[in-house]
């Protein structure tokens, strides 16, 4: 930013100081120009919080036209030629949500908030490559026609020839979550050393902790999707798309650091939501006419089976093409239908479609899979760090 307009940035600031009050109405626009001071400037070490609270302030300050904006958005996407193929419901983020963390920002960590009223949002994008990522990698263990490049995964996310049928629409906030939807919250990076070489600087006990604040949302979002095929082929697969997308924000989550728990989303009424699609998902005979596209019927929805064995059971497998016909690795199948590499020993030696046997070496039950180990294979013992006098 140029110097010009810093300067101006903070008299801004200066004026609001005096008067006791923050004047924006806008938490994307302060975010991203009304940083008092360069990050990379130590004359300041609290701009960045008085930053955060002026971005709490303006969400207040929004808060009327935001429920205006909300309630013809809401009627705008809800308005369709037929009534059996738009699926919403409000979800409520189970702890707190990250969106647009690494995106560019004049922060160390970004945060994704709608450029016109400055309200927390989720994309209709990131929706929809949630969900087309967890079809992939679930549902196809149990259809493979949900696997990515076959026909179900197709008509839901489409193709190069097809742009699929479904819409994922961005998600709002509603208006009763906006005021208090802002959270800070704080990462403690301990080797910046190490990230920041490339890892030519090794990570050790002695590096500086850095903590980092950012924030973080809660709330309850709208989160709306629709077909653009009629009747009640539309009306299916509409609600076979919204099921997923409850699945996939459940168990997956949206957004960044979801492997330390952030980012999932629950459905509110889920107990209505699942009787009702349960029964429409029963009868599921019924013919598809999905424009481009040649279907048999609607796809059941798919039924997420558990694994059977635990961690150390020797089961017998039959050894069956590898799904990633790219790594072409021995894959084998238990009989409870999941599979996986062996990743302890060798593989035994057999041909497609002959069974063997091995040892459940681990258990990934969000993913689906097993990891597998030779019959009698040794595990090497585990490298403990010496201490000063060599002794583990």
């Amino acid at each position: 930013m140029p110097q010009s307009c810093r300067d101006a940035v903070s008299d801004i600031w200066k004026a609001w100081k005096d008067s006791g009050e923050t004047a924006g109405t806008n938490a994307s626009l302060l975010k991203d120009r009304y940083l008092e001071f360069s990050v990379k400037d130590d004359k300041d070490k609290v701009a960045k919080d008085r930053l955060h609270q002026a971005m709490g302030v303006a969400l207040v300050n929004s808060l009327e036209l935001y429920q205006l904006a909300y309630d013809n958005w809401h009627e705008c996407i809800s308005t369709t030629k037929n009534e059996g193929i738009f699926k919403e419901g409000t979800f409520r983020t189970d702890g707190r949500m990250i969106i647009g963390l690494g995106g560019e920002n004049v922060l160390e960590t970004g945060l994704s908030l709608q450029h016109t009223f400055g309200a927390p949002f989720i994309p209709g994008s990131a929706l929809k490559g949630l969900v087309a990522h967890y079809c992939d990698q679930v549902c196809s263990s149990c259809d493979p026609n949900f696997k990515l490049g076959e026909k179900y995964h197709e008509t839901i996310f489409g193709s190069i020839e097809d742009s699929g049928h479904i819409i994922f629409h961005d998600a709002w906030i509603e208006p009763e979550s906006l005021v208090d939807s802002l959270k800070p919250d704080v990462m403690t990076p301990h080797h910046g050393n190490y990230y920041s070489t490339g890892g030519e600087a090794a990570p050790t006990d002695y590096d500086d902790p850095n903590p980092i604040i950012f924030l973080s949302i809660v709330g309850r979002f709208r989160i709306a999707v629709s077909c653009d095929v009629d009747g009640e082929d539309g009306e299916k697969w509409a609600d076979l798309a919204f099921n997923l997308l409850t699945n996939a924000l459940r168990d997956w989550g949206i957004g960044g650091k979801t492997n330390a728990g952030y980012g999932r989303l629950v459905l509110e009424n889920s107990g209505e939501m699942s009787e009702s699609s349960s029964a429409k998902s029963a009868d599921s005979k019924t013919p598809v006419s999905v424009p481009g596209v040649q279907r048999p019927q609607v796809p059941p929805q798919p039924v997420m089976k558990k694994l059977k064995y635990k961690k150390g059971a020797t089961v017998e497998v039959t050894k069956v093409p590898d799904p990633n016909e790219k790594r072409g690795a021995s894959y084998f199948m238990a009989d409870d239908g999941f599979g996986g590499l062996v990743v302890l020993g060798t593989p035994p030696s057999v041909e497609i479609g002959q069974k063997t046997r091995l040892e459940i070496n681990g258990v990934m039950e969000k993913e689906g899979l097993y990891n597998f180990a030779a019959v009698g294979a040794k595990r090497e013992p585990s490298r403990q760090p010496r201490d000063r006098r060599g002794r583990r």
